[in-house]
């Protein structure tokens, strides 16, 4: 009850509203609204932490809805550990558009704080992320290794170290794709690494790449690049 609201009206759900997860507890929602997968949980402890486009820390939570909470990188002494309420892919306007319409407040993240000319930068390689991220998950397009390189870099540039599993299994996959299994069985690692913190050991893409990790010349990706 000591949770901030910001909608107004019964205090216990702007509280819900305003500080909760969603969560997917399954069903089709063929039975109407109330069958559907999708709830709000509140966990009072994790309410408390701070948005940031760039957090040091990641969450999933799993099927016992116990929230799991990770730092992905160095946290310094008096440092403050923060999340992401939003999409950290997005560009600078769309994700101020996006706090203020949901939670009220002007992100005032490093990130967003950014000059004018620096932010224009950033917005440019999440463009061109995006792009990568297209080609890369079109087996026709035109992809070599300089181009998975470029997307991995991309992301190192960005400082998201919060959003590397998809961005590693990617990678796997397209390192695959094109013959150099030494370099998929690396990434299909750190894709389960980065997978587990993220979206849990349970998630569906972290099986994935532990079967693609295990035997990467009999994965039905195997050079298939090259095949065209």
């Amino acid at each position: 009850m000591r949770q901030a609201g910001r909608f107004g009206g019964h205090k216990v759900a702007d509280i819900v509203t305003t500080n909760s997860f969603q969560v997917d507890l399954g069903g089709d929602g063929s039975g109407g609204s109330s069958s559907a997968g999708h709830h709000y949980a509140n966990f009072p402890e994790v309410s408390r932490f701070n948005h940031d486009c760039r957090p040091n820390a990641v969450f999933f939570i799993d099927a016992d809805l116990v929230h799991h909470t990770t730092v992905v990188r160095d946290v310094a002494p008096g440092e403050e550990l923060t999340i992401s309420y939003l999409d950290s892919l997005a560009p600078r306007a769309e994700r101020q558009l996006r706090a203020r319409g949901a939670w009220g407040f002007e992100c005032t993240c490093a990130q967003c704080s950014l000059a004018e000319d620096a932010a224009g930068a950033s917005d440019r390689r999440l463009a061109e992320m995006a792009e990568l991220e297209r080609r890369l998950s079109d087996v026709k397009s035109d992809v070599t290794l300089d181009t998975v390189e470029r997307y991995v870099m991309l992301f190192a540039e960005e400082s998201l170290e919060a959003n590397l599993a998809g961005a590693y299994t990617t990678a796997a996959l397209n390192y695959n794709l094109l013959g150099k299994s030494e370099l998929a069985v690396k990434y299909a690692r750190l894709a389960i690494e980065a997978g587990m913190m993220e979206n849990g050991p349970a998630a569906a893409d972290v099986e994935a790449m532990r079967v693609l990790a295990r035997d990467p010349k009999r994965h039905f990706t195997w050079r298939a690049r090259l095949r065209k």
